[in-house]
């Protein structure tokens, strides 16, 4: 009807509990994250223009390795080593759990955790807040401001790889369940005209498509909050367009593969929270001029940028391979969109609970947070319970 949560055929999950559970980084890799050209990250409200930022946050359950410069506005959470080679700046906490390898001037402007040796001919690396490591040798390698602690360290898994999206059952479920006979869409109108330039207008309703494949030109036109399941490949050879009315929403799930070999546009990059993609499939290529306002998970593929990227939104993939400019425009709306999910349901780590109860308790049920422990990174806690993005520093 146009409001509320989207719910998922047969689950007591909706749409919306995917994306907030998902998006919690402007930059999220479940391997490695290699830049050879500049980096850049930063964050806004699309509902909110008012609103204190977090900044936008770089996850990485790997190695991380900038080789020219680096603006991070958020955090910088990486599992393993670290190695930059270039003028390299984070305004949130920065984590390493291996070693940190700084080769050129560096600002950690928060707190930094460094489980490894650090390697620094010049105390490369300023901290403004504390340095926590548990090798005091560390601690006159680096400018530590605050302080050094040195002890044990928790370094955090920073991106949920270990339990997938299901992205091929949220597929079959909406197979089994929407709206295609009422609104008079058959299953096979993006792949039925290959040759020919293809244009169609959805309104408000779940959709489900067996792929969307075309040598030319493929344009959805979106009027309301939809879902379009897709049971097969997106594979465009000319310019894939999907757009939003002001109003509008999209939840794009992709069971298979994705090849985008021209110009592409999805979603909106004024509200970029409107748009969730979620591919299942091991291949992703995208080519020529892309423009995303949308929020990107594709766990199981790579993502290699050949050309310069700018994201308005987020990427949540396998690994991440820059050659040129990767700038990421995080919208912090994605993290309040509406879901369904009740209090208390059961869990087994703070990646099964939204608010208003974002912890998972030893119980197995999710309830208030006490610590930033308790949120998922890069979230920390509020005296009410409640896990949000850290204030703006």
């Amino acid at each position: 009807m146009g409001n509320g949560a989207i719910p998922i055929p047969g689950s007591g999950e909706c749409t919306g509990d995917i994306g907030k559970k998902t998006f919690l980084f402007a930059a999220c890799s479940c391997t490695g994250f290699d830049a050879n050209n500049t980096i850049q990250t930063d964050s806004f409200s699309s509902i909110d223009p008012n609103k204190p930022l977090a900044g936008g946050s770089i996850g990485v359950n790997g190695n991380y390795s900038a080789q020219a410069a680096a603006s991070i506005k958020g955090a910088l959470l990486v599992k393993g080593s670290m190695n930059t080679t270039n003028q390299h700046d984070v305004v949130q906490d920065m984590q390493c759990g291996g070693n940190a390898t700084i080769s050129h001037v560096a600002s950690a402007q928060s707190n930094a955790t460094i489980g490894g040796v650090v390697n620094s001919s010049n105390k490369e690396l300023t901290i403004q807040g504390k340095l926590f490591t548990p090798i005091a040798d560390n601690t006159a390698k680096v400018n530590a401001l605050g302080g050094s602690v040195v002890g044990p360290v928790d370094i955090e898994t920073p991106c949920n790889c270990d339990d997938p999206v299901d992205v091929a059952g949220i597929v079959q479920a909406f197979g089994g369940t929407n709206d295609n006979d009422e609104n008079d869409v058959a299953p096979d109108v993006l792949v039925s005209t290959p040759s020919m330039p293809t244009e169609i207008t959805l309104p408000c309703g779940r959709y489900f498509l067996t792929g969307i494949k075309s040598n030319s030109t493929v344009t959805v036109h979106l009027t309301g909050r939809t879902v379009l399941a897709i049971d097969g490949d997106i594979a465009v050879a000319g310019k894939l367009t999907i757009d939003l009315t002001d109003t509008a929403e999209l939840d794009l799930f992709v069971k298979g593969n994705v090849a985008l070999t021209n110009q592409a546009a999805i979603g909106a990059i004024t509200r970029p929270a409107a748009t969730r993609v979620y591919i299942g499939g091991t291949q992703v290529a995208l080519a020529g001029a892309f423009v995303l306002g949308a929020n990107l998970y594709m766990p199981n593929a790579a993502l290699q940028a050949s050309n310069a990227l700018e994201i308005f939104g987020a990427v949540f993939a396998k690994s991440i391979a820059t050659a040129h400019q990767f700038k990421v425009h995080y919208d912090e709306a994605i993290i309040t969109i509406d879901g369904c999910q009740p209090p208390g349901s059961a869990c087994t780590d703070c990646h099964d609970c939204v608010n208003p109860t974002p912890a998972c308790g030893p119980g197995g049920q999710c309830g208030p947070c006490s610590t930033d422990k308790d949120c998922c990174p890069p979230l920390v806690c509020t005296p009410n319970g409640t896990c949000v993005l850290p204030p703006p520093k």
